[in-house]
């Protein structure tokens, strides 16, 4: 009896543990968003799309861009959101893939570009296959021009 309640409490451990490192990523990056509005280079552009708003924040002096959405859907595990950057003549660089944030009517993405955002044009979301894509093959969530 004793070990049961032993392995029943290493899992429920296990479990907070999860819940606990996924709050401590919320708060990061909803910080990070935050932060972004105190500066005043900080440029906000909307999104708007099927079901979906919210805000693109772009600060050019220190090269990152935060997405702010309201109502993203929830996917499968066999599908993810991938940000896209994109160039003048097109092409997508990828600006990393992410979840909607669970128990929030909110998401938020940190885009930290490896390349002055100057090299693009704007941003767009798609849904893209577990693990993401070398360019974007799936649905368009949204596009936002700078």
């Amino acid at each position: 009896m004793l070990l049961l309640m032993n392995v029943f409490s290493f899992l429920q451990l296990r479990e907070l543990q999860g819940q606990q490192a996924s709050l401590i990523q919320q708060i990061r990056t909803n910080q990070f968003a935050l932060s972004m509005l105190a500066y005043p280079s900080t440029q906000a552009l909307p999104i708007s799309g099927q079901d979906l708003s919210g805000s693109v924040l772009v600060d050019r002096e220190r090269n990152v861009i935060a997405l702010v959405m309201w109502h993203l859907p929830e996917l499968g595990d066999e599908q993810t959101y991938q940000a896209w950057l994109i160039e003048p003549d097109g092409n997508r660089v990828s600006a990393g893939l992410f979840h909607p944030q669970e128990n929030t009517s909110y998401t938020t993405h940190p885009v930290y570009a490896k390349q002055d955002l100057a090299n693009f044009v704007g941003i767009g979301v798609t849904v893209e296959p577990a693990g993401g894509s070398e360019q974007p093959t799936g649905q368009r969530v949204f596009k936002v021009d700078f």
